[in-house]
């Protein structure tokens, strides 16, 4: 339930939403300028002098040298794989480059925070200067008076008399172990330049050792602080390590991406010791490492790909940090839903650089949670429960004897219970008040595991305290389903009719009193935008505008973090146990959708497997509903309003017109459409994973060519595949599924596509018949002569000529559902 990212992962059923900007590629002006002439290759130039008292250097390497082996993957000729072709993508169209602003986002709100943390960068930015600049015999007494400036920060009231241990030689350990990469002097060794694979494996130890220095002295300065020492964990206080593995493949990774340096954030302690083992879980942001400094694009497209499972795996992550370290210059980089943004290049050989660098790691370690990018609002909490619900016998690996003889299932009791505590600001529009439910919720069910994207999540739970009552299993107790993500939303709430509470609440004012629809659609219980501490107690929204508020960038897509709790809880689609049931569950969401369509005058536009759920009854019969409308669209709105639409759907289902984003109006055929595309996924592939409905198609069919590609080359495959029935038959339904339960399904099939591109109604219309533009030919068009001029007819696409006819159409497509639900309900 994500948008368009074919990066973000293997899974072929892929949402996109994206405007016409977050496709654009960065401009010229957008690109780092030239800071002189480029250096031949193999030179070690003079860049700058810097008051560090060394020379600055920047090393060109040598192309084509036999002695850098290193450099073969700079060649543009090497095939890059399909991730790393996407990040490349994502890299040059979602990029941001050059905000150094973006540091603003990393420091404290509070200014008496914000005040000290500028105060501790500056002790530490003069520490590496003076220690670049003395005799080593002398760099005892400068980290000395480096830490008593730290603790005097400390405010008297709150300093711990008794913190009488000192990272004295810690600070000067790190130091020794990098100070090659701030002279200069790194890439040489014993006076011969280190070949490139060697002077990247250097800066997974350099950098490190760089962040170690930086968090001694932080961790001194909360170790002088008696108060923030007491805190509990590292939403009060923190510092940020490098896990002490480096270039390796984080242990919960699917893919064998192997990241080069991992960061965590650690409750300060004295001493403390570097975490080992990395995982996605458990890290903070990544750093990408590279030779040299003209490598900074192939670091971010490095960076953009190992980033992603942060998402996957960190479910309260509301953005992320990275870093790339390519030579001596470093980048920091803020991934937001919609973009990201990296700062200048900031080189550790000046000075200025420096600074630059250490502000952003004092800022994580000072600044509160939300800056950091996680969740405030969600806490994740393992307890052992006081009471479990009587459960079902469940079965289990090991048995008992009954006094019988029979052997039955042991049932095992899981001793703890983890669970999500998760505030729920709710937002009244009649009263215009905002309150504030918790939520108690197990791991969540989807995961946000895209890059950029609306980054939804589903967690199933209850409003029932766990710690009173849980199930047997270990888990909430689960009553509704609660989502959370950021969609594109209007910055006035009250105009935000594009807001899914909004959709939600119109459709269940308008159809609650039908007692034949319910179920068939959500209903909310409880939701609206999250509220975020602006850091003087106003809670205001939880937004990319809010986020950015400090950062000097044009925020082009305005989205905001909303929650919603919702009933009936249900099962994934593919839960459907026959082809016959999941044809009546189809009908029941199309009947619903239809009442929402035509009553409510809201259309859908994300027809898909991801949003059709399966809700079972007590004597184990099914129903469908129809879930998420983060992508509906009031008609009625829209009328008074009119906007250019926004791509969305979900790959291989979205409907041609949005597959264009043309200037079609969109009507209940887009949703339609999406459903044919849905029964000829489903009895392609097979409905569920049972070994009976497993199929496999050759990787040539055109169905593949539904969900992979250019969306104008997917909307050019599908207007060819729907334009005649034939076609229809010959590309797509032909290889459904042999079973003979299939056959049902391939009948529906053909006769709803026959009813949406060759309804009987109109084939003595040739404009509304098919799918491909034609020539149209006016009732009293004359030919000349004997010879008719196609040439000078106009181009008809037959997707706007039927918009006049979709109430008509919907109902006739509504009716041979209807006959084929009652066909299956009824087997011979």
């Amino acid at each position: 339930d994500n948008e368009y990212d074919p990066f973000g992962g293997s899974s072929p059923l892929t949402s996109i939403e994206s405007r016409s900007t977050d496709f654009e590629p960065t401009s010229a002006s957008g690109e780092e300028a030239s800071p002189g002439p480029i250096p031949l290759p193999g030179v070690v130039v003079p860049s700058s002098i810097g008051t560090h008292g060394r020379q600055v250097t920047q090393v060109i390497p040598t192309t084509g040298s036999a002695s850098s082996p290193g450099l073969a993957h700079r060649d543009p000729s090497i095939v890059m794989d399909a991730q790393e072709q996407e990040a490349a993508r994502l890299v040059g169209s979602h990029l941001v480059r050059n905000v150094p602003s973006i540091i603003n986002a990393a420091l404290p709100r509070n200014p008496d925070k914000r005040e000290t943390a500028a105060r501790l960068s500056a002790i530490i930015a003069e520490l590496l200067e003076e220690l670049l600049n003395i005799p080593e015999a002398e760099a005892e007494a400068a980290i000395r008076r480096a830490l008593d400036a730290i603790r005097e920060l400390v405010p008297q009231e709150t300093r711990d008399a008794n913190a009488n241990l000192s990272p004295l030689n810690a600070i000067s350990g790190c130091f020794a172990e990098f100070e090659a990469w701030l002279d200069g002097t790194w890439t040489q060794l014993g006076g011969r330049q280190v070949s490139d694979i060697k002077l990247e494996a250097r800066l997974y130890r350099l950098f490190p050792k760089f962040v170690m220095f930086i968090a001694h002295c932080i961790n001194a300065y909360f170790y002088y602080n008696g108060t923030i020492r007491a805190l509990t964990n590292e939403r009060q206080c923190r510092i940020v390590v490098p896990f002490g593995k480096t270039d390796t493949k984080p242990t919960d990774s699917d893919n064998r991406g192997r990241v080069d340096i991992g960061l965590k954030l650690v409750k300060p302690k004295m001493p403390f010791v570097r975490p080992q083992t990395i995982t996605n879980a458990a890290m903070f942001a990544i750093a990408e490492a590279k030779a040299y400094a003209i490598d900074h694009v192939l670091a971010f497209n490095q960076l953009f790909r190992y980033s992603r499972p942060l998402y996957e795996r960190q479910p309260d992550r509301r953005f992320l940090w990275g870093l790339t370290v390519c030579g001596e210059d470093t980048y920091v980089c803020l991934f937001m839903p919609s973009k990201a943004y990296a700062t200048s290049a900031m080189n550790v050989q000046t000075p200025e650089g420096c600074r630059a660098l250490i502000n952003f790691f004092v800022g994580w370690s000072l600044c509160e949670w939300d800056r950091c990018g996680y969740d405030p609002s969600m806490v994740l909490r393992s307890i052992v429960p006081r009471l479990r619900r009587n459960p079902i016998p469940m079965a289990g690996p090991s048995t008992s004897e009954t006094a019988s003889g029979s052997q039955q299932p042991v049932r095992h009791m899981q001793d703890k219970l983890t669970y999500y505590e998760i505030q729920v600001h709710n937002y009244d529009p009649e009263s215009q008040e905002h309150t504030t439910r918790q939520y108690f919720a197990n791991l969540p069910m989807v995961n946000a595991d895209r890059l950029f994207s609306r980054h939804t999540r589903c967690f199933s739970g209850s409003f029932t305290d766990p710690s009173l009552r849980c199930g047997y299993d270990g888990r909430v107790i689960a009553t509704s389903l609660l989502k959370t993500g950021w969609p594109e939303s209007n910055m006035d709430i009250a105009a935000d009719t594009r807001d899914e509470c909004h959709m939600l609440r119109k459709i269940t004012r308008i159809l609650g009193s039908d007692a034949d629809l319910n179920g068939r659609y959500p209903t909310l219980v409880c939701g609206g935008r999250a509220r975020i501490d602006s850091g003087d107690g106003v809670m205001v929204d939880d937004s990319v505008q809010s986020i950015l508020a400090e950062v000097d960038t044009e925020v082009t897509v305005h989205r905001v973090h909303k929650r919603l709790v919702i009933e009936p809880l249900g099962e994934p689609l593919n839960t459907v146990r026959s082809v016959r049931e999941l044809i009546m569950v189809l009908y029941d969401v199309m009947s619903a959708y239809s009442a929402i369509s035509g009553r409510c005058q809201i259309l859908h536009r994300d027809i898909s497997t991801n949003n059709i759920i399966v809700c079972r009854n007590a004597n184990g019969s099914a129903h469908g509903t129809l879930i998420d409308f983060d992508f509906a669209l009031d008609i009625e709105w829209e009328r008074e309003s009119p906007t250019r639409y926004a791509r969305t759907g979900t790959l291989p289902f979205m409907s041609v017109n949005n597959l264009e984003q043309n200037e079609n109006v969109r009507t209940q055929l887009d949703d339609w459409e999406s459903l044919l595309s849905l029964v000829c996924y489903l009895g392609t592939f097979g409905i569920n994973n049972e070994p009976e409905h497993k199929h496999t198609v050759d990787t040539n069919a055109h169905i593949y060519g539904w969900r992979e590609g250019d969306l104008r080359v997917i909307a050019d495959r599908k207007r060819e595949d729907f334009d005649t029935g034939d076609g229809l038959l010959v590309h797509i339904i032909g290889l459904f599924n042999p079973h003979r339960d299939y056959d049902l399904l391939k009948n529906l099939a053909m006769v709803l596509h026959e009813t949406l591109f060759c309804n009987p109604r109109y084939l003595n219309s040739r404009d509304m018949i098919g799918a491909k533009y034609k020539r149209s030919r006016p009732g009293n068009f004359a030919p000349i002569g004997n010879k008719v001029v196609f040439s000078t007819l106009p181009m008809v696409d037959p997707f706007r000529a039927r918009v006049g006819a979709a109430d008509i159409i919907s109902a006739d497509l509504l009716t041979v559902l209807r006959e084929y639900a009652d066909e299956a309900s009824n087997p011979v």
